[in-house]
């Protein structure tokens, strides 16, 4: 009796389990489940719709391969005036802010003083003069040692020597223009006394400007004199052209850099000293090269790829870059004219991912 029980207990659990792994086969209803499904158009099989993204053309551009640096305008000629020697101005010949020539007379010391030293030394060579004249004639006849006559000639020529020194003194009385130029802000008055130190004014050329600045180091075999540079000015657009005139034959050691110095016309006087100076130098002018923007380009360990739309697809190309603009970027290899590569959704593309761009440029 037991046995029977027991039997029975086994086989409806037995029951019980193979219901359960039936149904988890899927053995019942497994054509319903079909039926429906194709019937409602399930996703069995169904591709993943297209990504949108954006595209840009390969085309032929021009291309420059440059320089950029940052740098200062100084001008041609600048110089504080001063007096050679202490005094007290008599006259100022010159206005603020005006144009003066070089050798033009800027400002007057008295020379009082010195013009009746020269004035003396003037009578007392007159004198020496006739004196001389006069033992020229006794030394024809003997009337005088020869001895005699050259202490005379000796006296006279100290005589012209004290002269000239007058007259250089009384020259450093009067101050001229070193060169043509534009004067500044005056910062004496007519009666003050100055001294070497006392600074008149200031004289700027500005005919033309020099530019100064500095490239890497790397670049020292490749910039040089007479190269044309390219440069704006702070507050505005307007590009001016200039040439090396000048690079330091050292590289400093703090920045590894060279000192370069570029000259530039300025008829206008619109560039003024000190202002900030953008500037570029042209190594190379291109005029077809294949350029992509910057975010086209993905970087692995050492390699670059960019993918390309082909029959809707997304298909990487290895490509070689070259050289970097600020939006841009050189391809030397890997692509062609006509070429359509992907700029967006890069991280989201896999190879033969179906794209669709929505903006091509």
């Amino acid at each position: 009796m037991r046995i029977a029980v027991r039997t029975i207990v086994f086989m409806l659990l037995l029951a019980v389990v193979s219901v359960g792994i039936a149904w988890r086969l899927e053995w019942f209803g497994s054509e319903a489940k079909k039926d429906n499904l194709t019937a409602s158009g399930g996703t069995a099989g169904k591709e993943a719709p297209p990504q949108a993204i954006n595209a840009y053309i390969v085309k032929g551009e021009p291309l420059e391969d440059k320089i950029s640096s940052v740098g200062s305008v100084i001008a041609n000629e600048e110089v504080d005036l001063k007096c050679e020697i202490a005094g007290k101005i008599t006259h100022i010949y010159f206005q603020e802010g005006s144009i003066v020539s070089k050798g033009q007379l800027l400002l007057q010391l008295n020379d009082d003083e010195l013009q009746a030293e020269l004035k003396r030394a003037i009578i007392q060579k007159d004198l020496l003069e006739k004196k001389k004249a006069r033992d020229e004639k006794l030394l024809q006849r003997q009337g005088i040692s020869q001895e005699e006559f050259e202490s005379l000639t000796a006296q006279l020529d100290a005589q012209n020597a004290t002269i000239e020194a007058i007259q250089s003194q009384i020259a450093k009385t009067r101050l001229l223009a070193p060169f043509s130029g534009q004067i500044g802000l005056r910062y004496v008055s007519e009666g003050s006394y100055v001294t070497p130190a006392t600074r008149i004014a200031n004289l700027i050329d500005l005919s033309s400007v020099k530019v100064d600045f500095s490239i890497p180091e790397k670049y020292m075999g490749v910039v040089r004199k007479g190269m044309k540079i390219i440069f704006t000015v702070a507050g505005g657009t307007k590009e001016y052209t200039g040439s090396v005139y000048a690079i330091e034959p050292k590289v400093e050691a703090a920045t590894r850099t060279i000192q370069i110095r570029a000259v530039c016309g300025n008829p206008d006087r619109e560039i003024l000293p000190g202002a900030f100076a953008s500037v570029k130098i042209v190594l190379n002018k291109i005029d077809n090269a294949l350029l992509v923007p910057t975010e086209a380009i993905i970087s692995e360990m050492d390699s670059k790829k960019v993918f390309l739309v082909k029959d809707g697809k997304a298909t990487p190309a290895m490509v070689k870059t070259g050289i970097r603009t600020e939006s841009k970027i050189q391809i030397l290899a890997g692509v062609a004219v006509g070429d359509t590569v992907i700029t967006t959704g890069l991280l989201q593309i896999r190879p033969g991912s179906t794209v669709k761009p929505v903006e091509v440029k």
